[in-house]
């Protein structure tokens, strides 16, 4: 469906197709015009006529023309993904795949608002754990230094401890 997406895209001048023609250009039959397959020929006409009852709710503008004839190409897609076509494995009937999962470079990605509530959240907890973590070097820093005293302490009294032994051996040779 991809590839579809991308030759109609390259025949459109290089402007982006939605989902529906998307949808209408890889079920239509070559020869006969006509969608073989009755769940996506019903689906592409629900659309379509959601499409025009949006159109037709659509008020007159200040100039006293009508709204445009044409909706959003985001705004179609969305109509496609929300609307009644049935879903398998997480994937769109008819388009092969999640539309919004894997955007072509034509296509500009969907952000679902909840994820991206999510990951600001993610964010703000990396942030929080990120200074603590930096609180927590600095404190063991801190206690660092005296356990490092400690240590030349220990080490310095068995350098004493090992002279004196020396010496002992040395003064009383037949006690060691």
């Amino acid at each position: 469906m991809s590839s579809k997406e991308d030759q109609l895209v390259a025949a459109n001048d290089g402007d982006p197709v939605d989902y529906l023609d998307v949808m209408r250009g890889a079920y239509t039959n070559k020869k006969t015009g006509e969608i073989h397959n009755p769940l996506i020929r019903d689906f592409i006409d629900l659309v379509e006529s959601q499409k025009q009852e949006y159109l037709a709710s659509q008020h007159l503008s200040d100039d006293g023309s009508s709204a445009s004839t044409n909706l959003s190409r985001v705004r179609v897609n969305e109509m496609v993904e929300e609307k009644a076509v049935p879903k398998k494995k997480g994937r769109l009937v008819g388009l092969a795949r999640r539309a919004s999962s894997y955007p072509s470079s034509s296509q500009t990605p969907y952000v679902d608002p909840m994820i991206m509530e999510e990951l600001h959240k993610k964010d703000d907890q990396i942030v929080a754990l990120e200074s603590q973590n930096a609180t927590i070097l600095a404190q063991m820093a801190q206690q660092d230094a005296p356990i490092a005293e400690h240590k030349a302490e220990v080490a310095k009294a068995k350098r004493i401890n090992l002279d004196i032994m020396e010496k002992m051996k040395r003064l009383f040779p037949a006690e060691f």
